[in-house]
């Protein structure tokens, strides 16, 4: 399948364990996964599908797949819709940024992102900064926490809410992956013209 073009769902240190040909594409069963090795890392591809429209079925099973491979350690998630148009293509972009992809995948290896929300937002400053110190890096309401402190993150937002609670409620959403520190990598969604085939835009 060299030749041909790949959807690209996401990048993963080469040694990553999660096996793709476990995993399906967005056309189901008769879409199988594989590695496009280059480096220190791999894209996780499958066939690119002859169309791509964004419905809600193929933008979950998109982030099926990427969830999956979560399980297995950490991923760079691509956006829904990249296409490369071949795999040597997607390679010399892989080994390009490969510098960029260890760092990213490191940054959040062994950390899960959890959202915190506050009501009355007049609250949301206070509550943010007496959670930040459980963190290793906050963005707004998002939180990357350490795997093994995510239990004493959740407790302090409990605690929180608790002694807040005249004033507004203080949620804690996830442990999530922490695909809101990672940063859009390898190209840009392939566009596309209303009922016509797939014109590629990566790289």
């Amino acid at each position: 399948m060299n030749g041909a073009a790949v959807y690209v769902f996401g990048v993963v240190a080469a040694d990553h364990p999660a096996s793709p040909a476990d995993l399906v594409g967005l056309g189901g069963p008769d879409t199988p996964l594989w590695r496009v090795p280059a480096s220190a890392t791999a894209a996780v591809v499958a066939a690119a599908p002859g169309w791509l429209r964004a419905r809600p079925r193929d933008l979950l099973a998109h982030q099926l797949v990427l969830d999956c491979l979560w399980q297995g350690g950490p991923v760079l998630p691509v956006r829904y819709g990249v296409v490369a148009p071949n795999e040597e293509t997607l390679r010399a972009e892989l080994r390009r940024w490969t510098v960029r992809h260890m760092e990213g995948l490191a940054r959040v290896a062994g950390r899960m992102q959890l959202d915190v929300t506050v009501r009355p937002a007049a609250l949301a400053g206070r509550v943010h900064d007496t959670l930040a110190p459980l963190a290793v890096r906050r963005s707004g309401a998002r939180f990357l926490v350490e795997q093994d402190t995510v239990d004493t993150f959740r407790a302090a937002v409990a605690a929180l809410d608790r002694a807040l609670a005249s004033e507004g409620r203080v949620r804690a959403i996830g442990p999530l992956p922490p695909y809101g520190f990672t940063e859009p990598i390898i190209g840009r969604p392939a566009r596309l013209r209303a009922g016509g085939p797939l014109l590629d835009r990566s790289g």
